[in-house]
């Protein structure tokens, strides 16, 4: 046990818990980072496991948890706080996820709805309605088969990023693919992406069935049931990476076709693979304010201290599957200690 999942452990024994919840800062905003509750086997899992957030159980202690001892916001609240001068109150937490899978809906969504929870869902548009797997996840399922040969693939102005990777024989391995793919330009992305694709059988319908991605009908259900929805992109397009032009685009467009999807006003977008130092700069942040945007997340670990000043790099606490209770409970009460 490391030194930080003995502190977790100890501070959350009960005799310990309400004395460190009485010293936590009550004014931080903690906003919690999903991507998918799901239960699977890891060992034949065909696709990403690291984008499993939670199982269905330890969701719902999560969400129980929650419900007892935080104030649930949405980013639609936060605007109505500061349109009123008001500060967010004690405690606010705002629950996350990213990309739009349809284990949102269908696993996560009727957990929130028990303990009367709100969250926003942050959708990358264009397969939203669709039975597309994401690019990414595409790309982890063909690594995982072993049917990329990356040492015939034309690298071609990629292989200085790649060059970091490559082992002894200069090759790139495969396992180690998608750190190189993240930081091309986006042009680059795409041609290489393609070029993968090439001759490769499409998804069997019981693979292509793990990774679906929500249907605007179960979008729609659940900002009935009082969700919010906001951006992701219309691509997952890695916004850093992209020209002026197509990042304005994915901006406008995505935030335009969920708002005439749920008729009602999207006010945040999440920035993709934003732990990356790439992924967002000065230049995306203006364009985010251009579209419209009053708030933008990333993916760094941290809680929000001065919500006005990071509106647009708002920090999240990422929720992974490995996360035990005790340290759930921890990052909640000091979020910049257990990030």
């Amino acid at each position: 046990m490391n030194k930080r999942a003995l502190l977790s452990s100890l501070m959350c024994r009960p005799v310990m818990y309400p004395v460190m919840a009485g010293v936590s800062n009550r004014r931080f905003v903690r906003i919690l980072a999903y991507h998918r509750v799901l239960d699977v086997d890891e060992r034949t899992y065909p696709f990403d496991c690291e984008l499993i957030s939670a199982s269905v159980r330890d969701f719902e202690r999560q969400m129980e948890h929650v419900c007892s001892r935080y104030r649930v916001v949405t980013f639609a609240d936060l605007e109505e706080y500061e349109r009123n001068n008001e500060r967010p109150p004690e405690n606010a937490l705002v629950i996350t996820f990213d990309d739009g899978y349809a284990d949102n809906y269908e696993h996560a969504f009727p957990i929130l709805e028990r303990y009367g929870l709100k969250a926003v869902f942050f959708l990358s548009t264009d397969y939203i309605g669709t039975n597309a797997p994401f690019w990414f996840e595409r790309l982890a399922y063909l690594v995982k088969k072993g049917l990329v040969d990356t040492s015939r693939l034309d690298l071609g102005p990629c292989g200085d990023i790649a060059g970091r990777w490559r082992d002894r024989r200069g090759v790139l391995p495969q396992e180690d693919l998608s750190h190189v793919i993240v930081r091309l330009p986006n042009r680059e992305r795409l041609r290489l992406l393609g070029q993968i694709e090439e001759g490769m059988p499409p998804l069997p319908a019981g693979d292509a069935a793990l990774v679906r991605p929500l249907t605007w009908d179960q979008v729609r259900e659940m900002v009935k049931h009082g969700m919010e929805m906001g951006s992701h992109t219309r691509s997952h397009l890695i916004l850093g990476n992209g020209s002026p032009a197509e990042v304005a685009e994915e901006l406008e467009t995505s935030r335009r076709v969920i708002e005439e999807q749920v008729s009602r006003p999207v006010r945040a977008v999440s920035y993709p693979i934003a732990s990356r130092d790439f992924a967002v700069n000065p230049l995306v942040i203006r364009l985010v304010q251009l579209a419209g945007y009053r708030f933008g997340v990333g993916y760094t670990s941290g809680p929000v201290r001065r919500l006005e000043k990071e509106r647009y790099l708002l920090k999240r606490l990422k929720i992974e599957r490995y996360v035990t209770f005790d340290r759930f409970r921890a990052k909640l009460l000091f979020p910049a200690l257990f990030a």
